[in-house]
């Protein structure tokens, strides 16, 4: 039997807890089935709570596409605008920002957790560490064709974590259309 449990504030695990409750037998399903269902369900309804199965998150696919859409029309990860309230030091040859975490990533928090967590990458001491060694799209796609074990992230992600391996497939088709194209051309 599954063990689902959710992280959040109580409205919202409490929201996902009446919303998943409508699936039957969820907590008989085998893993791959119900983590997917899972996911439908978050995203159909856009759960803010975390849901876990088995001590695993699953994911969000929609959360995810759409952040990588905006990082693909921006082409890198972290933008040039300063965040707002960043405090800046002022010398006689004009502005100097001291670091880089005065600067908006482009990254969700989400979609790091996500390639941390799943992807087969270590997290970089934090956000920026992952955005400085991974800037841009083509970094990106690097990663994503050898990540930091030397695999293609989807083959690095385990069986039962069809959530996850539904995500990147898709992740790939945004980052090697072509790629996919060909693929399905000779299926």
């Amino acid at each position: 039997m599954l063990k689902i449990s959710y992280r959040g504030h109580k409205k919202e695990k409490e929201t996902a807890k009446e919303i998943l409750s409508r699936i039957p037998n969820l907590t008989r399903m085998k893993e791959p089935e119900a983590r997917l269902k899972i996911q439908d369900v978050i995203d159909e309804y856009d759960l803010k709570a975390t849901i876990l199965v088995n001590g695993n998150n699953v994911w969000s696919k929609k959360k995810i596409l759409k952040n990588l859409t905006t990082i693909m029309k921006k082409g890198v990860l972290l933008s040039n605008t300063i965040k707002k309230g960043a405090h800046l030091m002022k010398t006689g040859t004009g502005l100097i920002i001291p670091s880089a975490t005065y600067y908006r990533p482009i990254l969700s928090k989400y979609f790091y957790e996500f390639l941390t967590s799943c992807c087969g990458s270590i997290a970089h001491y934090n956000i920026y560490g992952w955005i400085h060694h991974y800037p841009t799209v083509d970094y990106l796609k690097k990663f994503f064709h050898r990540n930091e074990f030397g695999k293609p992230v989807r083959d690095w992600i385990p069986w039962w974590q069809t959530d996850a391996k539904r995500i990147v497939e898709e992740i790939e088709q945004k980052l090697f259309p072509f790629q996919t194209f060909l693929k399905q051309k000779n299926n």
